[in-house]
């Protein structure tokens, strides 16, 4: 899939994802191509929705909190499938996009990116529900935090129909724990050091909070550590989403002792403490 913007990230552009934990670098992708996502995506959602593999964020099941989780949103959803790139064309172009894994590793700081995973997210009109406060890496079975999540607007995003919010400079604030989508509850405290306490609401920390509003086409990029969330679809039209993450050649997987990934340690077949590798994760070629 072409890029409409081929140049580097510039040094100020660097300099703005480092301090504030995120970038909006522009348009990426025509509407031509965007509306293949559209249509390529609807395809599948069709076919994983039969299969039963797509899931809802916001489903109380689906998390492992200490207590039971309830719906503050009757009715509400959001539509969450995983790795399309492995039988999607258009996804696939997407991730193996070469100016995407380029700004990867120039906000890494790596030689070489691997793409960690890809996701689609969708928000129905007026039942899309709010994602609660939360970082990428502590759901990931990762040693070091060396990864950007680069978020694709398949239609024009705004507040008022779940656009992501960030709280500005949160990733220099270190690890919190893993929280519920849902309710924002913090789990996992006993896999982790006593320091590493659950996200806050930013205001409690002293922190801005920047809406991303975008064209479709238009992407962000925001690094594993940095503190975002999203409001509901309020709106009589979808809100859809193509996200990659991409983490740096040589970053130490840690598997099941870590977290308890969407692949056990056996099918990716990488030793804990070794650097992730193999048919899951392809490096990508900038």
């Amino acid at each position: 899939m072409p890029s409409t913007r081929i140049t580097p990230l510039t040094a100020d552009e660097i300099l703005e994802f480092s301090q504030n934990g995120f970038i909006l670098p522009g348009r990426l992708f025509s509407i031509e191509a965007i509306e293949r996502m559209r249509k390529s995506l609807a395809h599948t959602r069709d076919n994983e929705q039969q299969a039963g593999r797509e899931y809802d964020l916001l489903d109380p099941e689906a998390w492992p909190t200490p207590k039971k989780e309830a719906r503050a949103e009757p009715g509400k959803q959001v539509g969450f499938l995983f790795n399309l790139w492995l039988h999607n064309r258009e996804w696939r172009e997407f991730c193996f996009n070469p100016v995407l894994a380029k700004w990867a590793a120039q906000l890494i700081g790596s030689r070489q990116v691997r793409l960690l995973e890809d996701n689609a997210l969708y928000k129905a009109p007026r039942t899309g529900g709010t994602l609660k406060w939360h970082q990428d890496h502590p759901y990931w079975p990762l040693a070091q935090p060396n990864a950007v999540t680069v978020w694709l607007a398949l239609d024009d995003v705004y507040l008022e129909n779940g656009a992501m919010q960030m709280a500005i400079g949160s990733h220099l604030l270190g690890e919190r724990l893993p929280a519920s989508f849902l309710t924002g509850t913090a789990y996992l405290s006993e896999k982790r050091p006593a320091w590493v306490q659950p996200v806050e609401e930013p205001s409690a920390a002293g922190l801005d909070i920047q809406t991303l509003s975008m064209r479709a086409g238009e992407v962000s990029l925001h690094h594993s550590l940095t503190w975002h969330a999203s409001g509901p679809n309020n709106t009589d039209a979808p809100r859809r989403a193509a996200i990659a993450r991409y983490v740096g050649d040589g970053t130490i997987w840690l598997g099941s002792r870590r977290y308890e990934y969407n692949y056990s340690d056996e099918e990716v077949g990488i030793a804990i403490g070794e650097p992730i590798s193999g048919k899951y994760f392809p490096l990508i070629k900038s």
